[in-house]
């Protein structure tokens, strides 16, 4: 049975490390119901500075594919709205939340949105991967990709997101017999240490 509860998966493309130095330049996110993609947001943001080059390596996001496009704080609002009350998942869900919370400040938004975190729960449900990254486990499990673009990209990450999510949603009904779940389970997974959860 598939979870009923909507949820948000985001991804966040960004100039840096830090969001007290660094801005996003690009969200993807979707909207999940039931196991499918109902609708999806998908924007460039122009920083106000020049993009490092090495930032432009990792993504193909260049300076001037951002030049006539909207700053964060005029995305931000929109993006608010799109998530909603509802619960957000990411891979590597801290980076992305503390960004989320840093850009909604400047525009005076708050987000108390419950997170859920596709790294941490590969890595306490997934037990012989030599790597948690979103694109070797990808590789690694065979995820359904050949209509998604390239890596490090927000919303090609998002759609990666999405089929390991689902492969995680399985094998939780394996381990534990439950068809019929909530998310609740996977905030439960998500505290355990990885030694307490069973192979």
């Amino acid at each position: 049975m598939p979870i009923k509860e909507p949820l948000v998966i985001l991804d966040f493309e960004t100039t840096g490390l830090s969001p007290d130095f660094s801005r996003i330049i690009e969200v993807g996110a979707v909207l999940i119901e039931e196991n499918r993609i109902v609708d999806s947001f998908s924007q460039l943001m122009n920083p106000g500075f020049y993009i490092p080059p090495v930032i432009t390596g990792i993504t193909g996001i260049t300076t001037k594919m951002v030049e006539d496009k909207p700053s964060p704080e005029e995305v931000m609002p929109l993006l608010h709205r799109f998530i909603g009350k509802r619960q957000i998942m990411a891979h590597n869900a801290s980076f992305d939340k503390k960004f989320l919370l840093a850009e909604m400040s400047r525009v005076d938004l708050v987000v108390r949105n419950p997170f859920l975190c596709t790294l941490k729960l590969s890595r306490r449900l997934i037990h012989d991967s030599y790597s948690y990254s979103l694109g070797n486990l990808a590789g690694y499990l065979s995820l359904d990709t050949d209509d998604i673009g390239r890596m490090h990209r927000a919303l090609d990450d998002v759609k990666v997101t999405f089929q390991l999510w689902k492969y995680l949603q399985n094998v939780v009904v394996k381990k534990s017999g439950l068809l019929d779940h909530d998310l609740k389970i996977y905030h439960e997974i998500f505290k355990k240490p990885k030694k307490n959860i069973a192979e």
